[in-house]
C-alpha cells in the first residue's frame, strides 16, 4: 500500500489550490481525481478579490489573470433594456489591491495543473471510502487500489464520497433553479470590455461577461441563464440553445444573438443545489473542503471562491501545527461561521432575483433603481475583502 502524506480527493479547484499551497507549505501531498482526464470544456467563473488574494499568496496572481479578463462595472438591465443600476466594483478592486477576474474554468484548471507539476494528480481514481487507523487514514479507490495518508482531505464536490461516509444522512437541498451556461467566441464587442451585464426578466435572469481571448483574438464571452425549474428537468436532445432561446425571446440584445451564436455543445445545463450548515465537516484526522461542505447557491458568484479561500487557509494551519488533527479543527472552526454566512447571504440574494409576479417585479426594480450603490457596495465589501489569512 502507498503512503502519502495529505490525501486529497477531488481535483476540481479547491483541491487543486489546497495541493499547491501544502506543496508550498512543504508538505507531501497527492490528489485523487475520478474522471478520466481534464477535459477543455465547462463554464466561466467569476474571482473576486478575496480569491485573487489567494491566488497571489499561492505567486499565481498574474498567471491567472492573464487567462482571462477583468471588469470593472456590472449593469443591471431589465429584459427590455432599461438601465436599473450600475455597481462600479473598479474603486473596490483598487481599494483591496486586486481585481475581479472572469476566467474559463477550463483555463484555471490548466493553470493550477501546471503550477502543481507532474505526478500529483492521479486521474480515473474513484474513492469509494476510507478508514482511520494507526493515527492516520486508509482510503479505497473503485479498482481496488489503496493508499494511505497521514490526513484525508474530502474536496469533491456537492456528491462527496468522503462527507457521505462522514455525514451519511446528509443531503443537499435544490435550490429551486436551472441554470444555462454558454461560452462563445465572438469577432465583434457584444459588452463594453471592462463591464458584466445581468439582465432581469419574469423569474429569470441572464448574465454576460469577457472571460478573455479566443482565437485568432475573438472575444470570449460567457453567458448564464438561471430561471426556476422542476427538479431533474431535461432538455430534449440538442436543445439546450432552444430551452434558453424560449425564455428570453424579445429580451434586449445582445441576449439572443449571444445565445444563436453559441454552439450547443458548448452550453451546459445544471440543476442549482446547495448544502445547509453542516453539523461538523470531519473527525479524527479527516476533514472537507470546498463544495464538498459548503456547496452554495450561485447568487454571489462566491462558491469558486469559498473553495480557495478554504485551501489557502488548511494549508496555513497545517503548516504551523505538527499537531494534524488540531490544525483540521482549527481549519474547520475558522471556515464554517464564514462559508456559512457568505451561504446565507447567496440565498438572501436570490430570493428576489426571480420573481414572477408582475407586482413584485416591479418592486424589486424599483429597489435596484433607488438603492444607493454604497449600501451595495458595503455588503460586497463585507464578502470580498475579508482577511480569510489573519
Amino acid at each position: 500500500m502507498q503512503s502519502r502524506g495529505v490525501v486529497i480527493i477531488g481535483g476540481g479547484l479547491g483541491g487543486l489550490c489546497a495541493a499547491i499551497a501544502l506543496r508550498q507549505a512543504g508538505l507531501e501531498v497527492a490528489v485523487y481525481e475520478r474522471a478520466e482526464d481534464y477535459w477543455p470544456v465547462g463554464a466561466g467563473l467569476s474571482l473576486w478579490p478575496n480569491a485573487m488574494r489567494a491566488f497571489e499568496a499561492l505567486g499565481l496572481a498574474r498567471e491567472v489573470a492573464g487567462a482571462g479578463a477583468s471588469w470593472r462595472e456590472t449593469v443591471m438591465h431589465r429584459w427590455d433594456g432599461k438601465v436599473l443600476s450600475r455597481l462600479a466594483v473598479d474603486a473596490l478592486c483598487r481599494e483591496l489591491g486586486q481585481p475581479t477576474v472572469g476566467v474559463l474554468r477550463s483555463e484555471l484548471q490548466q493553470v493550477l495543473l501546471r503550477a502543481l507539476g507532474p505526478d500529483v494528480v492521479h486521474l480515473g481514481a474513484a474513492c469509494t471510502g476510507f478508514d482511520v487507523e494507526d493515527g492516520g487514514v486508509r482510503v479505497t479507490f473503485a479498482d481496488g487500489q489503496q493508499v494511505r495518508g497521514d490526513c484525508l482531505i474530502g474536496a469533491d464536490g456537492l456528491h462527496s464520497a468522503v462527507r457521505q461516509r462522514l455525514l451519511p444522512e446528509v443531503r443537499s437541498r435544490y435550490g429551486g433553479r436551472t441554470s444555462w451556461r454558454g461560452v462563445v467566441d465572438v469577432a465583434s464587442e457584444v459588452i463594453p470590455e471592462g463591464s458584466q451585464f445581468e439582465i432581469y426578466g419574469p423569474g429569470a435572469r441572464f448574465g454576460i461577461c469577457h472571460i478573455g481571448r479566443g482565437p485568432e483574438g475573438t472575444r470570449r464571452m460567457y453567458w448564464f441563464l438561471l430561471a426556476p425549474a422542476p427538479e431533474g428537468g431535461r432538455d430534449a436532445e440538442g436543445g439546450h440553445r432552444e430551452a434558453v432561446l424560449s425564455q428570453v425571446r424579445g429580451w434586449m440584445e445582445p441576449v439572443e444573438s449571444l445565445v444563436r451564436a453559441t454552439p450547443e455543445s458548448a452550453i451546459l445545463r445544471t440543476d442549482i443545489h446547495y448544502l445547509e450548515p453542516l453539523p461538523k465537516w470531519g473527525e479524527g484526522p479527516v476533514t472537507l473542503l470546498g463544495d464538498s461542505a459548503h456547496a452554495m447557491v450561485t447568487d454571489m458568484a462566491q462558491g469558486a471562491c469559498q473553495a480557495i479561500e478554504d485551501a489557502l487557509v488548511l494549508a496555513k494551519l497545517l503548516r504551523e501545527d505538527s499537531d494534524r488533527v488540531r490544525a483540521l479543527r482549527t481549519y474547520e472552526s475558522r471556515r464554517r461561521p464564514r462559508t456559512a454566512h457568505v451561504s446565507e447571504l447567496s440565498l438572501k440574494a436570490g430570493s428576489i432575483r426571480y420573481v414572477r409576479n408582475p407586482v413584485a417585479r416591479w418592486a424589486r426594480d424599483l429597489l435596484l433603481q433607488t438603492l444607493p450603490p454604497s449600501v451595495a457596495l458595503n455588503q460586497l465589501r463585507s464578502v470580498v475583502a475579508y482577511d480569510f489569512l489573519a
